[in-house]
């Protein structure tokens, strides 16, 4: 309770209470208090003048409120006020701050959609579900910046890479590191997992190749045939093989099971800096520095197509789960789509401000993930427009991975730290 005739500079020493309603009590208005209200009170006895902060309008008079975590408190009391509650709630889809809107979306996105007002259900079908995103955990262990990224295909473990030498499997549900490979006598570069997740396949500026069991952290295999960093790896759909790009300008077919070099590919006037296959395994995508990404034929060997479009050194790209588009990063700060079967370029996405590091396309094919200096961006594949932007990081994001349903977002880069995304808990 709140006296009329107390000054506003000793608001701050009163203590929340919970106003528990008498189980007999006849059902109140909406104004009035209820077992869910907060009220500003104190020890003294409350004065004649005084007035209650409670019901609907200490909720309102919360949402006033400059603190965050008071405001997001307030929509969740205001969910015990059915429909002039949720009406409290919608409203805040406007707030200042992205973490109130972002929880409102989140509550009534779990509400019986058949309760909300059809402008608000028309509000909330503008959103997807990377609206809510936010940082909901943070790794801290390699202490250099971070390579590479990848997350198992069950969802549970996250596997890192980066400048010290040092690949890293960490828990994703208690949010720790429990194993850490070593062998690398240099920068890890890349990691790739084979497609059920049973071997991990690691890429390092120390020019070699190397296999891990991923279960106990064994290394099965070392391969050496790359004169420069090897950059970028990647497992065939079978397991079969491995495709490898280097700084020497080549890309490399191995025979998983001989450990030896079944092709060199030859074409790049510059460093590769990234090698991706198709889903079906039919064609092989590598990225220069010499601006050119190339589509191989990896039963053939043939050379496919060569795109041509960005003005600086492509450094990234991702391949959609249909084999049919391929979207590109680059120095320019562009990102570029291809159709993988024509070689026509599709479309160009403007939007960020810095390198376009690394790209990540979701298991249905219509969210693209992109990441830069300091930021994530979502975009939608169907209509072509940006969707939201995570902001977390504090250098540039060399490595953005995603879930294979979706519900989680892992980006490591320069400032050494690995932030984990997802839909947080209120």
């Amino acid at each position: 309770m709140i006296s009329k005739s107390l000054p506003e500079s000793l608001l701050g020493d009163f203590e929340l209470h919970v106003v528990e309603l008498a189980s007999r009590k006849p059902k109140r208005s909406p104004s009035q208090p209820g077992k869910h209200d907060v009220i500003l009170g104190g020890q003294a006895p409350l004065p004649e003048t005084g007035v209650i902060l409670g019901g609907l309008q200490g909720i309102k008079s919360r949402l006033g409120s400059a603190i965050v975590a008071q405001r997001i408190n307030a929509l969740k009391a205001a969910l015990n006020y059915d429909q002039p509650g949720l009406e409290l709630i919608s409203q805040a889809l406007g707030d200042r701050s992205i973490k109130v809107q972002r929880a409102a979306r989140l509550i009534l996105s779990n509400c019986d959609q058949s309760q909300l007002l059809p402008e608000i259900q028309a509000t909330l079908t503008e959103y997807r579900k990377y609206d809510l995103f936010d940082c909901v955990d943070q790794f801290n262990g390699h202490n250099r910046p971070i390579s590479d990224l990848e997350i198992t295909p069950d969802g549970n473990q996250l596997i890192s890479c980066g400048e010290d030498h040092t690949i890293r499997i960490w828990d994703l549900v208690a949010g720790r590191c429990h194993q850490i490979l070593r062998g690398h006598t240099a920068k890890v570069t890349a990691i790739a997992l084979s497609p059920g997740g049973k071997f991990l396949v690691s890429g390092s500026r120390d020019r070699t190749i190397r296999i891990w069991h991923l279960a106990n952290g064994n290394q099965i295999k070392c391969l050496s045939g790359h004169t420069g960093y090897v950059n970028s790896v990647a497992i065939s759909p079978d397991g079969e093989h491995i495709i490898s790009g280097s700084q020497d300008t080549t890309i490399k077919i191995w025979n998983v099971r001989q450990g030896q070099i079944i092709k060199i590919l030859r074409g790049h006037t510059n460093l590769v800096d990234a090698v991706a296959l198709s889903p079906d395994g039919r064609f092989v995508a590598s990225c220069s520095w010499d601006t050119t990404i190339k589509i191989w034929d990896l039963h053939t060997f043939d050379l496919l197509h060569t795109f041509i479009g960005h003005s600086a050194r492509v450094l990234s790209f991702a391949i959609t789960p249909d084999g049919k588009t391929l979207a590109s990063g680059s120095l320019d700060s562009r990102i570029m789509l291809w159709d993988l079967v024509t070689g026509e370029k599709i479309k160009t996405l403007d939007g960020h401000k810095g390198w376009v590091k690394s790209l990540a396309i979701a298991q249905d094919g219509k969210t693209l993930v992109s990441a830069s200096y300091k930021m994530i961006k979502v975009w939608d594949l169907e209509t072509y427009q940006e969707l939201t932007t995570l902001r977390g990081h504090s250098d540039l994001i060399n490595k953005i991975a995603i879930s294979k349903d979706g519900q989680t977002i892992a980006s490591g880069g320069e400032d050494d730290l690995i932030n984990i995304w997802g839909v947080p808990k209120l």
